[in-house]
């Protein structure tokens, strides 16, 4: 399943300000997708915001917990599962004609 995670800190607690706080939080979560068993899609942030935006697939909500966890101290995450839109109305749009 993909899911699209909104991964918002303060600037209080911004690893950006921490080369060592980056590499443990941001750092961790970018090199060790793979190794947990997930996908990164793709990976965004909005800085002044203080706000990072990824897009990943996974089969188990223990494996996204995984890949967050080092960031867990320093911000909160929404995750909502997602679906190609394109996919998705070539699927509705097939089963009307159908």
């Amino acid at each position: 399943m993909l899911f699209h995670v909104t991964h918002i800190h303060s600037p209080e607690t911004c690893p950006a300000h921490d080369p060592e706080q980056a590499r443990a939080t941001f750092g961790k979560i970018l090199g060790s997708a793979e190794e947990i068993g997930v996908k990164l899609v793709g990976a965004w942030v909005d800085g002044p915001a203080h706000t990072a935006y990824f897009v990943v697939e996974t089969d188990s909500a223990e494996k996204l917990f995984d890949l967050f966890y080092p960031a867990l101290d320093i911000a909160s995450a929404e995750i909502s599962p997602v679906e190609d839109t394109l996919a998705l109305f070539k699927r509705r749009f097939a089963e009307q004609k159908g």
